[in-house]
């Protein structure tokens, strides 16, 4: 937490020393999260054929239709002309993505997830996923999880850290004994340590409802820099991983990132959609 608002003190200023390390961890959460990964052209072919046949089979049916005219009604032929042709050129369209599709591989080393609200995104439910991603079985310098709080709350914030403490047990639990699913919540709710860490979140949040006059207070006595939701610098706190928190039983963790992106009046910040580019 010092080491964060040594970071947060030095912000507009030129320090390398500092610089750096955030630097880093900003550029690595700008990564795109995904990428295209290409298909076998064994599997995309054959369907290609499908669609020549039946593209085939609807320009023989159309101009058998259309030079054959129903001359005792038609304005019934007409309308039926009308309404093929239009569901040809609708089934055409259709085709073009699956012409070319595309199939996507997600990066789990940058996982990420973006909150803004505490009290219509409940805190609870982004622990749990926060948990899920940690706990998965995977090796642990390639996973990293970034929670990007565009509402700046204090609430997230404090649920996170509640988050890193709770993760250094439940993540060799879940290794150890091969759990499934790794979501405490869904696993089981009656456990004492869970029910005690979901009890602290839920205490925060209900807390949350009401912002002190003077605005929200850290536990050290300095004001919250994210008081101001539409105008704050940024923010970013490592909670996990690195060598910076270790499990119950010694070993290292996945990393778990707090970030919220700077704020200034007069700027278009686009809401979360601007924090998932960011």
């Amino acid at each position: 937490m010092d080491e964060w608002k040594m970071q947060q003190g030095n912000l507009g200023h030129d320090n390398d020393e500092f610089a750096d390390p955030d630097m880093a961890i900003v550029d690595e959460a700008r990564q795109p999260l995904s990428r295209k990964v290409p298909i076998a052209s064994s599997k995309i072919n054959p369907y290609r054929m499908v669609i020549v046949t039946r593209l085939v089979v609807l320009a023989v049916f159309l101009r058998y239709r259309i030079l054959h005219p129903v001359h005792d009604a038609f304005g019934l032929w007409l309308t039926s002309i009308i309404c093929e042709i239009w569901f040809a050129f609708s089934w055409i369209l259709d085709q073009f993505p699956k012409w070319f599709p595309i199939d996507r591989e997600t990066y789990l080393d940058r996982l990420s997830l973006s909150t803004v609200d505490p009290m219509k995104e409940p805190p609870l439910v982004t622990a749990n996923t926060v948990l899920s991603i940690l706990a998965m079985d995977y090796p642990v310098d390639k996973i990293s999880c970034y929670i990007s709080d565009d509402g700046a709350s204090m609430c997230t914030f404090e649920a996170l850290s509640e988050t890193a403490e709770f993760a250094r047990k439940w993540v060799p639990f879940c290794k150890k004994f091969a759990i499934e699913p790794r979501a405490p919540e869904m696993y089981f709710s009656e456990k004492r340590e869970y029910e005690e860490f979901k009890v602290r979140i839920n205490a925060m949040v209900a807390k949350a409802t009401k912002v002190p006059p003077g605005g929200w207070i850290m536990q050290d006595g300095t004001p919250w820099p994210g008081n101001n939701t539409k105008d704050h610098p940024g923010m970013i706190q490592v909670f996990l991983g690195q060598s910076g928190g270790l499990d119950v039983e010694g070993h290292e963790l996945p990393r778990l990132v707090y970030v919220s992106r700077e704020k200034r009046p007069g700027f278009q910040h686009h809401k979360k959609a601007g924090a998932m580019n960011d």
